[in-house]
């Protein structure tokens, strides 16, 4: 017998609070549509692992048995705050919804990061391939979720709300953050994120923490947006106006009401109410933000917003001929509701926008930098990834994205003007096809990505993974042995290959590299370790059909300082590689890097770090994992 496509499952459409107001009861459940796997009690399936421990109560509740005909033939458990088996079921749903969508815009499957091992309060090099993602639903009695790089895992917390009466919360009633789909998408995302570019939970700039909790928070944010009878419901109260007040521009708004604080959604892309007139306010574009705004939360918040604009001027844009048609002309609406066909209209365009918007910005994380990424860099990792699958544009995306990244004052380093071919990230020096390093570097590994390219199962893809970084490692390293055959017939000197790895931006330093900080010499080791981070396989499909092969390389270095004061300070260099793969043959598209040779992007994270930047000083005590300062850890951060 055929298995089903999909799996179909109740749940919350945004908080749990809002079914018990009169005005969004009716839109407050949602089925959601989960690709169909089979499934043991938990649920645990083949990306997640549900562990309903609650170590407050000491206890494990009864797992939730997805695949029994009786929660089968009902689409699920009904939703119910006080039924732990229904939270169970909602982690899932959200999760898996998430995971999908990554899937879809990456166009390959997702791994999760490899599990590290402690020894004496440092990390083993020992690394363990995890297969499951694990979810506690109620890891603790806080107002706090987080994901941990650590155990690999999601945990969820519960707590007590305010006694004062705030929004739809029951005063001093339980609140549980896995309720919250907004909540369960935002840590969701930084596991994938985290599987993605491990380096970026080292705390290296102000944007690197602010990125992680913005991109969350957008992919948060986007998906609400495919869900049609909440986007019509909102669209009618709002007269077609998403840019005032409404739930779709909010995230976690019963959490943040049950807070002692009452301050309202946790965060907002596009207003919140004035602490003078308590009265709700439009958030316009303000290019002094980026500047002057360093908590991470906060910074975050402007990227969020940037995003929102972005797909606030697409949204109006694309809504003007139905306007037009609907006023006769006039383009403004008459008092009153709207007609039905134009709430479906609109929010068919709405939907359709927020769904390309969130490809787009999904699969722009390939086109990023391995290690300190900012928001500018993410700007033109935007514009590459998607002009490389959708070069016209006909719907002006691109410039949409790059109005509102001007709007709010962020801009890429090293740029003269904000043109679509001006922020592309640049093509390799060595783009010619005849280049013999290229080359050999290619032809080593194509063999190994056809094969990774045929494969279904995610641990034999993760291990094929494993082993195409080894080898790619030794080559790097040590070419003459790797690929002793291949080297001597390309006739290559290592003269030859040491400059193919300057050009990708690896040093190849034979002498210690120094420079004065702080009245400091600061004296970086020679020949630092080449690290093979991902190696990758993506195949993707775009907005005009455009089918794209690619391959993803991330290759790091690790600097340290030798001696005196700043004795194990660590800067890293390293670049992205995108190559395509076009008729059998494979190219390398683009470099993105960052490279150790530039003293000013050192000398900034050394002043972002060591304290001297005032400022600009990373917040350690609020965000940093204990037993490594630079490291973000989640539970300080979203206490905060």
């Amino acid at each position: 017998m055929t298995k089903p496509r999909y799996r179909c499952l109740r749940g919350y459409t945004i908080d749990p609070g809002f079914s018990t107001r009169l005005d969004t009861m009716i839109i407050n459940e949602s089925i959601y549509k989960i690709k169909w796997e089979d499934l043991q009690p938990g649920p645990i399936g083949e990306y997640i692992e549900v562990i309903d421990f609650d170590p407050v109560n000491f206890c494990f509740y009864d797992p939730v048995v997805l695949d029994s005909k009786e929660v089968l033939a009902i689409n699920g458990l009904k939703p119910s705050e006080g039924e732990a088996k229904f939270h169970q079921q909602f982690v899932y749903a959200i999760i898996m919804q998430t995971i999908e969508n990554f899937e879809k815009a990456l166009g390959r499957k997702i791994i999760w990061r490899s599990s590290l091992k402690w020894k004496n309060g440092k990390s083993d090099e020992t690394q363990e391939y995890v297969h499951k993602l694990r979810v506690y639903p109620h890891a603790m009695m806080d107002a706090n979720a987080f994901y941990t790089s650590e155990k690999v895992a999601l945990l969820f917390g519960y707590f007590q709300a305010a006694n004062t009466i705030q929004g739809s919360n029951f005063p001093g009633g339980a609140v549980f953050t896995c309720l919250s789909p907004d909540i369960v998408a935002h840590e969701t995302t930084h596991a994938i994120l985290d599987s993605m570019h491990p380096r970026y939970m080292e705390n290296t700039n102000p944007d690197v923490p602010a990125f992680h909790e913005a991109f969350a928070d957008i992919v948060a944010l986007l998906q609400r947006f495919g869900n049609t009878p909440l986007l019509e419901h909102q669209i009618q109260q709002t007269r077609g106006r998403l840019d005032e007040y409404s739930v779709m521009g909010e995230l976690a708004t019963q959490f943040g009401q049950a807070l002692e604080t009452g301050r309202g959604a946790l965060r907002s892309a596009i207003g919140g109410y004035d602490k003078k007139t308590g009265k709700w306010k439009k958030t316009d574009p303000n290019p002094a933000a980026y500047q002057n705004t360093f908590e991470a939360h906060d910074r975050g918040a402007i990227l969020v917003a940037t995003i929102f604009e972005a797909f606030m001027r697409l949204y109006n844009f694309r809504v003007q001929d139905l306007l037009r048609i609907a006023t006769q002309g006039s383009g403004i609406l008459p008092q009153g509701s709207i007609h039905p066909d134009l709430v479906k209209r609109l929010a068919a365009e709405a939907s359709d926008i927020s769904l390309h918007l969130l490809s787009i910005c999904i699969r722009a994380i390939d086109y990023c930098p391995p290690i300190d990424i900012t928001f500018g860099d993410y700007l033109q990792a935007l514009i590459t990834a998607d002009t490389d699958l959708s070069p016209e544009d006909n719907n002006g995306y691109r410039v949409a994205l790059i109005d509102a990244f001007r709007a709010w004052g962020i801009f890429p380093e090293r740029k003269k003007t904000l043109s679509e071919r001006s922020l592309l990230w640049s093509a390799p020096e060595f783009q010619d096809r005849k280049d013999k390093a290229t080359n050999l570097m290619i032809e080593f590994i194509k063999e190994d990505v056809r094969k990774i390219s045929r494969l279904t199962d995610r641990q034999e893809i993760a291990v094929e993974y494993k082993e195409l970084q080894r080898r790619l490692h030794q080559l790097l390293v040590s070419p003459v042995v790797a690929a002793r055959k291949q080297w001597a017939a390309s006739k290559l000197t290592k003269k030859d290959w040491d400059l193919f790895l300057n050009k990708i931006g690896i040093e190849k330093n034979s002498k210690p590299y120094s420079i004065i900080y702080n009245g400091e010499k600061l004296e970086f080791a020679a020949s630092p370790k080449i690290e093979v981070h991902n190696v990758k396989h993506a195949f993707r499909l775009g907005r005009e059909n455009r089918q794209l092969e690619q391959v993803i390389i991330s290759l790091t270095q690790t600097h340290r300082v030798e001696n005196g004061e700043y004795k194990g300070f660590k800067f890293r260099s390293g670049c992205t590689m995108v190559v395509n793969l076009l008729n059998n043959e494979m190219n390398v598209e683009y470099i993105i890097r960052k490279r150790f040779d530039k003293d000013k992007r050192l000398l900034r994270q050394a002043d972002y770090q060591l304290g001297i930047g005032a400022s600009t000083t990373m917040p350690i005590s609020s965000y940093d994992d204990p037993r490594d300062s630079f490291t973000l850890n989640f539970q300080n951060l979203h206490l905060h």
